[in-house]
C-alpha cells in the first residue's frame, strides 16, 4: 500500500469518529439534566413519573391519579411527594392570667392556667363510614342538644376538597335519615348525610320516633329562649340558618338536592300552646333548583291528616323572601307576612313567620290557617320528609 492510500484511510477514519453523536448521560434521579432524547439542550429540566408516561417541568406539581392525597413536586434531584390528607397534629394554646389583690392586712395572688386543644374534624377525612350520631352531653327527648356549628356556616358542611372527598368513602355515606335508621341508629339527633345529587355531605336533624322514624327534618320552630330570625334574605334561605339543636331552616339548596334524589313524602307536625297537636301529610314533595326559584312541587293531601289542607294554596309557587319577590300578589307577601315562603297571593301557611306565642292581630306569626286561623301563632312545628317507599319496602 503506498503512502497516498495510508493517508486516505486515516482521513476517513477521523471523519467517521467525529460524526458519532454524544451519548446522553444516565440520570438515576429521573431528571433529564436539561437534555431531551435527541441530545439537544432543553430550556427546562423535566421529571418523569414512575410509569414514564408523564414529564413534569421542574418546580411544578401534580396530583397522583391513583392516590388523590399524594401531591408531587419536580425538583432538581427528582420527584418530592407528600400526603396532603395527613391529619395535622393538634395545636395547643395555653393562657395564664395572674390577679393580685392587696388589702389592708394581706396580699393574695391567684394564678389560673387554661389550655385548649384543637384538631381537624375526623368526620371530614373518615376512610370508613361517615360520621353518625354526634355526641352530646345532655339530651332533650332523645334530640341532640350538644354544641353544633350554625346553619349555613362552613363548619356545618363537611369540606369538599379532593382529598376529603376521596377519603369520605361516598359509597358508604347515608343519603338521608331513612338510611341512617336502617343502619340501626334509632335515636333522634344530628347525623351527617350525603345526598346523591349533593356535591358534598352536610349535617341534618333526624326524627327516628315519629311514625316509624327515618324522617329528615327540613325546618323546626319551637318555644326556645333564644329564637332564630326567620325574616332574612334570599341568600340566607338558600344556604340555611339557625341551630339544628333548636329552630332552623335547613337551606333551599340542601332541600333541593335531598328531595330530587328520590320520591319523598312530606309530613308537617303542628302544636299550639295548649299542647294540642295536629299533622298534615302530602303524598310527595320536592322543590326545583335556584334557577327556577325553588318552586314548590306538592302531591295530594293525605286524608287521614288532622291539620287541614292549607299548603295546597302554595302548590306551584316560587320561593319569595324579603329581598326577592316572586309571588302572584300585587304587593310583597314575604315583606307583609315577615317570612320566606312559597307565597302565592299570599298564603294560608306561614311556618317561617314571626314567633309571637299565641293570639295576635297581625297575621304575621307561625300559623296554619285551616287549624287555628291566621291570627294564632303556633308553639311549634316541624317540616320533614322520608322516602315514599320507606314503610312498605324498607320495614317489611
Amino acid at each position: 500500500m503506498n503512502m497516498f492510500s495510508i493517508l486516505l484511510v486515516l482521513y476517513l477514519t477521523v471523519l467517521h469518529v467525529s460524526t458519532i453523536p454524544a451519548q446522553i448521560p444516565y440520570n438515576p434521579n429521573r431528571t433529564n439534566g436539561g437534555l431531551i432524547t435527541n441530545g439537544k439542550l432543553n430550556d427546562e429540566p423535566m421529571c418523569k413519573t414512575d410509569d414514564g408516561q408523564l414529564e413534569i417541568p421542574i418546580n411544578s406539581k401534580f396530583r397522583s391519579l391513583i392516590n388523590t392525597c399524594k401531591v408531587c413536586t419536580c425538583t432538581a434531584t427528582g420527584l418530592l411527594c407528600e400526603d396532603q390528607c395527613e391529619t395535622p397534629p393538634p395545636t395547643t394554646t395555653t393562657t395564664t392570667s395572674t390577679t393580685t389583690t392587696i388589702g389592708p392586712t394581706e396580699s393574695t395572688t391567684t394564678t389560673s392556667t387554661s389550655s385548649s386543644t384543637s384538631s381537624i374534624d375526623q368526620s371530614i377525612v373518615s376512610s370508613t363510614l361517615p360520621i353518625g350520631f354526634l355526641p352530646s352531653s345532655t339530651s332533650n327527648g332523645g334530640l341532640n342538644t350538644g354544641s353544633t356549628p350554625p346553619m349555613g356556616s362552613a363548619d356545618n358542611d363537611t369540606a369538599s376538597s379532593a382529598c376529603a372527598r376521596a377519603m369520605a368513602a361516598r359509597d358508604y355515606a347515608f343519603v338521608d335519615c331513612s338510611e341512617v335508621y336502617l343502619a340501626g341508629k334509632r335515636t333522634s339527633g344530628i347525623y351527617e348525610i350525603w345526598p346523591r345529587t349533593s356535591p358534598k355531605p352536610f349535617r341534618v336533624l333526624c326524627d327516628m320516633e315519629r311514625d316509624g322514624g327515618g324522617w329528615t327534618v327540613l325546618q323546626r320552630r319551637g318555644d326556645y329562649s333564644q329564637q332564630s330570625n326567620f325574616f332574612v334574605s334570599w341568600s340566607s334561605y338558600r344556604r340555611g340558618f339557625g341551630d339544628l339543636t333548636r329552630d332552623f331552616w335547613l337551606g333551599n339548596e340542601k332541600i333541593h338536592t335531598l328531595t330530587n334524589q328520590d320520591e319523598y313524602r312530606l309530613h308537617i307536625d303542628l302544636e299550639d300552646f295548649n299542647n294540642q297537636t295536629r299533622f298534615a301529610d302530602y303524598e310527595w314533595f320536592f322543590i326545583t333548583n335556584e334557577q327556577t326559584k325553588y318552586t314548590l312541587n306538592l302531591g295530594r293531601y293525605v286524608q287521614t291528616s288532622t291539620g287541614g289542607d292549607s299548603l295546597a294554596y302554595n302548590r306551584g309557587m316560587r320561593f319569595s323572601t324579603r329581598d326577592q319577590d316572586y309571588d302572584q300578589s300585587a304587593g310583597h307577601c314575604a315583606e307583609n307576612y315577615h317570612s320566606g315562603w312559597w307565597h302565592a297571593g299570599c298564603t294560608l301557611v306561614n311556618l317561617n313567620g314571626l314567633y309571637l306565642r299565641g293570639n295576635d292581630t297581625t297575621a304575621t306569626g307561625v300559623f296554619w290557617n285551616n287549624w287555628l286561623g291566621a291570627k294564632y301563632s303556633l308553639k311549634s312545628c316541624e317540616i320533614k320528609v322520608r322516602p315514599v317507599g320507606f314503610n312498605t319496602e324498607m320495614l317489611s
